[in-house]
């Protein structure tokens, strides 16, 4: 088994070799990332919550890097690595629909874990989750149903499932946006006061097992004046493993 590998590897040359260190480099920056990482099991009697992923600093190594420079780390190499693959592929499909069905709470991706080791549902994305209404005895959204929309890149193809309650609306690149905008704002003519949110993923890097996407959420009012503040951001890295991409951390966040 290991004749043709390595025949391969020598009619590649230096290239193969490369593209082999620099996974090695992401599995070992992984490894040591998961090390660092502890979950923290929020309520789980009433409504799903979901459980959060810290990264403590008892859980450093000692003199080792904190796990902010690690994620850097990783983010950095598969940046570098994979800026120019394609993401209009079944896998970057499968990415993207995961990462939608997270944003708008139609679903929610599974932690990265080592293998073998038991992984837990993240938590609600924004305010996608549901609390505990003593009142009616049943578990309620944070904000009202409302319709969604999300911004892509654009891609052949891309399908989603239905959402269970609010509608959904996927536009993909510019001639995306400006759809959105005119099904917003038609179905609030005349009022000023209305503001359109969505989800922008403003980028996308998928390289083999790993992937990094980034997202804004931006507000508008009419006339697609942007608004000062909108729902902020966060940039995401992903690991896919055991047919599914799993979020291996939330690597930062802004507003």
């Amino acid at each position: 088994m290991l004749a043709p590998l390595a025949l391969a590897l020598a009619l590649a040359g230096p290239a193969a070799d490369d593209s082999l260190a620099a996974v090695r480099a992401a599995d070992s920056l992984r490894v040591a990332i998961l090390a660092a990482a502890r979950f923290v099991h929020l309520d789980t009697t009433q409504c799903d919550q979901g459980v959060l992923r810290t990264f403590p600093d008892s859980a450093r190594a000692p003199a080792g890097p904190d796990a902010a420079a690690l994620l850097a780390r990783l983010e950095r190499l598969v940046i570098a690595q994979g800026v120019e693959d394609p993401i209009d592929t079944p896998r970057g499909h499968a990415l993207l629909r995961g990462l939608v069905g997270w944003e708008v709470g139609m679903s929610r991706p599974n932690w990265d874990v080592p293998a073998g080791a038991v992984t837990h549902r993240v938590i609600a994305a924004g305010l996608a989750g549901e609390y505990w209404n003593p009142d009616s005895k049943r578990c309620e959204p944070f904000v009202p149903a409302e319709p969604q929309y999300v911004l892509l890149p654009k891609l052949t193809g891309f399908t989603m499932p239905r959402p269970p309650r609010a509608p959904l609306t996927i536009g993909f690149g510019a001639d995306g946006l400006y759809d959105i905008r005119n099904k917003f704002f038609a179905a609030h003519r005349g009022d000023s006061t209305s503001v359109l949110t969505y989800t922008n993923v403003i980028a996308t890097v998928v390289w083999g097992d790993y992937a990094v996407v980034a997202v804004n959420r931006p507000a508008e009012q009419m006339a697609a004046m942007a608004l000062k503040k909108g729902a902020g951001g966060t940039t995401y890295l992903w690991h896919f493993a055991d047919d599914e991409w799993r979020l291996l951390a939330i690597v930062r966040t802004w507003v």
